[in-house]
């Protein structure tokens, strides 16, 4: 008998079954890097929309838009990713993302509250709405998707409310503006020159929280117990994981996440406008997430694959009005790769499921 064959019957004397077509082995070679699959469609984005626009999609001036875009989006779909892979999901961070800079820029303007002390509110609250929809769903027993969205339309209503839902001028000065909105320097780099380097310290935040998420989630305790959380919650409770208590902590994250994004848009604009954080852009970091790697079903994420998949989404929003189509067209593509990343992540799970994985 051939080695190949005898490897086979060997793997299913022992009960492992051994994936037969090339659309599983694809599956698996997906699943295993998924990091990387993701980081080649961007490449091929990007190559895309330079020979679409002659030359100009890499440009100091429109990466700029782009990094910023990617920042803020990632994350939130960072966030969303400690979430989903607890099976959980939150549909408010965008309420958080404008109301946490609302307040830091109304207490300055009103109190005279120095900025970086009105940011740590604003991150605060962030948190502490993430804990009120944690103790909602876990104790109360409502469904994530419901207790978000009430949460979503009652801060959108308090921001509403005050000011009329006017935006309010932020007084940001240095230091505060060179940690948080712009450059620390002038990179004489042309792709990172002064033009090019307005959003390059909120992405540089962005990555730097990934990061710090992805080290938690893959190398401590709690992401070890996040994760079995959303695999299987009945046999995490059997060894001792307090499921209820990582859910919470989850939706804090989320929340301080968000909280932390709505300042540094802020920071970068020097206004603080309640209609910057529209449920859309809750929506965009989900299909980030998902476009990333990270599976709705619970148990399987990657936080790296979702700052990557908030370039890719980045990308195809601004890219594709740059080349001269349609706006709406955008939401197209993005549906579609929603529908994609969804089928390759439902058949992935299922490959698991066999053991096939």
């Amino acid at each position: 008998m051939p080695p190949i064959e005898i490897a086979k019957a060997g793997m299913g004397a022992v009960g492992v079954k051994v994936p037969h077509t090339m659309a599983e082995r694809l599956l698996i070679l997906l699943s295993r890097y998924r990091e990387a699959s993701i980081a080649v469609v961007a490449i091929v984005l990007v190559v895309y929309f330079q020979v679409g626009s002659d030359g100009g999609f890499l440009s100091p001036q429109f990466m700029s838009v782009v990094l910023r875009d990617t920042g803020r989006l990632g994350l939130i779909a960072a966030a969303e990713v400690m979430l989903m892979i607890t099976g959980e999901i939150d549909l408010s961070l965008s309420a958080i993302f404008s109301i946490a800079p609302y307040v830091m820029a109304l207490m300055s303007v009103t109190w005279g509250v120095p900025l970086a002390v009105g940011a740590v509110v604003g991150v605060l609250i962030g948190v502490l709405v993430g804990a009120i929809n944690g103790i909602i769903t876990v104790r109360f027993r409502v469904p994530s998707l419901i207790s978000t969205v009430g949460m979503l339309f009652f801060l959108q209503g308090i921001v509403v409310s005050i000011y009329n839902s006017q935006p309010i001028v932020a007084p940001v000065e240095q230091p505060f503006n060179a940690i948080f909105g712009q450059s620390l320097y002038q990179p004489s780099d042309a792709l990172l020159s002064w033009h090019g380097v307005t959003a390059f310290t909120p992405f540089l935040w962005a990555v730097l929280i990934v990061l710090a998420l992805a080290l938690a989630l893959n190398r401590t305790t709690f992401g070890l117990h996040t994760i079995a959380t959303g695999s299987n919650i009945i046999g995490a409770r059997e060894i001792g994981v307090r499921t209820d208590r990582m859910k919470i902590y989850n939706f804090m994250i989320a929340g301080g996440c968000a909280a932390f994004a709505g300042i540094i848009n802020t920071a970068q604009f020097t206004s603080a406008d309640p209609q910057a954080g529209s449920p859309f852009l809750t929506l965009q970091a989900i299909a980030a997430a998902v476009i990333g790697g990270t599976s709705l079903l619970g148990g399987s994420g990657t936080v790296i694959g979702a700052l990557i998949g908030a370039f890719v989404v980045a990308s195809l929003n601004n890219g594709l009005v740059m080349i001269g189509a349609q706006a709406t067209v955008s939401d197209i593509y993005l549906g579609a790769a929603i529908i994609a990343a969804m089928i390759l992540s439902i058949q992935v799970d299922r490959l698991r499921t066999r053991r096939r994985l």
